[in-house]
This record gives C-alpha cells, structure tokens and sequence, in this order.
C-alpha cells in the first residue's frame, strides 16, 4: 500500500497565499521523508472562505519541486469543464512531470457552482459521463469525431499527447451506491471518499466490485482511500481535538450542499466516520477497514480548521514515524 498526501484548505484569501503554499511545501517534504509518494489535491470555485488552490498549476509546480511524487487531482469537478480542456492541460501536465499524473474526477455537488457557471446542475451525470469518454478518446490520438448531447467535436486532435501509456489513470470520486458504480463502469479506479461510515464503505466496495465483474471482471488497478484521522494520547483526547475542526470542516460541506447527515450523535458520528487514538488504536483501526476494502492508497489529511501548521505537523508527523510502520507490519 502506498500513502498519499491531501492538501487542503485551511485559510481563506485574506490569508497571504505564500504563506499557504510554503506550509503546503513543509508537509510534503515531511511526507516525503516518512514514505509518502503522492500529492492530492482537490477543486472548488468562488470559495473566498476557504481558499482552494486550483489543481492542475498547482500540482504542476508541487511535482517540478518534489520530483520523487506522483500528483493527483483529487477532485476536478468536470461537468464544470469542457473536456477538450481538461484533456490537452492533463496531458500536459503529464507530459511536464513526465508521467506522474493521476487525473481525479467527479460530478460535483454545490448549486452555487453550478449557477457560478451558468451550468444546469441536474445535466452533471450525463455531462461527467460524456466528458469521461471524450477525453478517453482523444488522449488515444486518433482524430475525434464525437457528436453528444453535450459536445460536438470534428476531426479533432489533441496538440499534446500523455507521456502515459494509454493515459494517465482516471480516478472517479464516489460516496453513494449508483456513483460508486458509475465509477466501475467508465473509470480506472474508485476514489473513496471520507464522507460515507466505515460501514458504508465495506458495502459500497463490494457494490464496486459487483458492477466491475458485471462489465468484464476487469482487474483492480487501483483503490484510493480516504478515511478522516486523528492521533492523540487517547481516543477521548482525540475525539476533543478534533471535534472543533471537524464541526467547522463538515459545516463548510454542508453550506455548499453536501448532504453528510445521517442522525447519529456527535460522538457516533465520529466513531463511524472517523479513526481516533494513539498511534496503534489508528493503525489496528485502519488496518481492520483495510482487511475489509481492498487499498492500493490511503489518503491522509493532517490539516483541520482551528489548527495551526504546526499542529498540522506534528500529526503528520506522527502519522509518519509512528503509525505506517505498524500498518508496514
């Protein structure tokens, strides 16, 4: 199993944007140092209060500095981009880093984004769809001629090519049983979100793998996983630390229409979604969950709202030196 990084967002654009990128750059190199050989980072529009960096230049510039990483957009929102686009800038992008690019994709789910760009939010499952098998289609190099409900290409090729053979991977983002599939069906590999229960999680992997067998028995390439930690002397010392954080991040969500409640209590809500504890209560937490959900990647987040970098750190830090060599165990 490989570890990925996420970077996120803890600031919003009051905050000088060089003293966002330079603590970006502190937690990769210490990421680096303790085995992490993967940058994710993920996409949001006209989020003022939370200011998210936009993929594809970003991650071009953390790979040219950290050449040992492979980068991941984690997601790209693409019913929001025209796929032409989003095709001849990740193949750039590849090209640049030479080969070390993993294209995530999903469908998105805030209104105002979707209003932002004059975008018919109901129409986004079939725009992600027709999306996916146009940028297939010209990442193979032969001239395009695709006529959809969306899209309309003639005789068009690509002025750059992935240095990927075929391409660079496709992750699709998925937390519900009929995305979960839909991401079986038209992509590389299933990017777990954090946002399902960890029951939820076992059932949607075996809808995975039911839908993949369904449409070929195609081998498993890869399973990304994300699962939100937190590492304390105790797991009540924990569930106190991060619970501010975790109120302020998932508030966010739920402001921009991500629908994350299900009725359980502050504390249940944690225990479900959530690893909590020392170093070995987090490592026999996941790797209880890893024995149940096949991981080809786990996707570690240190930074909450609330924390400070070095507070960010310091649980990388931990989650480091301490934590992935008992799952390496």
């Amino acid at each position: 199993m490989r570890f990925g990084l996420l970077l996120t967002s803890v600031h919003d654009r009051s905050v000088p944007v060089d003293r966002q990128i330079a603590e970006h750059h502190e937690l990769i190199s210490m990421a680096v140092d303790h085995g992490f050989d993967l940058v994710v980072a993920g996409q949001h529009f006209a989020a003022p209060t939370l200011r998210y960096l936009q993929p594809i230049p970003y991650l071009t510039s953390i790979a040219m500095r950290f050449p040992s990483v492979e980068v991941a957009t984690g997601i790209l929102l693409l019913p929001l981009h025209h796929p032409l686009t989003v095709a001849e800038e990740v193949a750039t992008m590849d090209a640049v880093t030479g080969g070390r690019v993993i294209m995530g994709v999903g469908i998105g789910y805030s209104q105002d984004e979707f209003d932002a760009f004059g975008i018919d939010r109901t129409t986004r499952t079939e725009r992600f769809e027709e999306s996916v098998e146009v940028i297939r289609a010209l990442w193979s190099s032969q001239p395009l001629n695709h006529h959809g409900r969306f899209y309309q290409l003639d005789d068009v090729e690509l002025s750059t090519l992935p240095v990927q053979q075929p391409h660079p991977p496709i992750w699709v983002g998925a937390q519900v049983e009929a995305s979960v599939r839909r991401a079986a069906r038209v992509g590389d590999a299933w990017y777990a979100a954090p946002f399902p229960t960890h029951r939820q999680l076992v059932d949607l992997y075996q809808a995975y793998l039911e839908e993949r067998a369904a449409h070929g028995n195609r081998a498993l390439t890869a399973i990304p996983v994300r699962r939100e930690v937190y590492i304390a002397d105790t797991p009540a010392e924990a569930e106190v630390a991060v619970s501010s954080g975790a109120a302020s991040r998932y508030g966010t969500y739920r402001s921009w229409g991500l629908d994350v409640d299900d009725g359980l209590g502050r504390r249940d809500w944690l225990d479900n979604r959530f690893v909590l504890g020392n170093p070995s209560d987090v490592a026999e937490g996941l790797s209880h969950l890893m024995a149940q959900v096949q991981h080809s990647h786990f996707i570690y987040k240190p930074q909450w709202p609330g924390h400070d970098h070095a507070h960010a750190m310091a649980q990388l830090k931990r989650f480091g030196a301490q934590v992935i060599p008992l799952l390496s165990g």
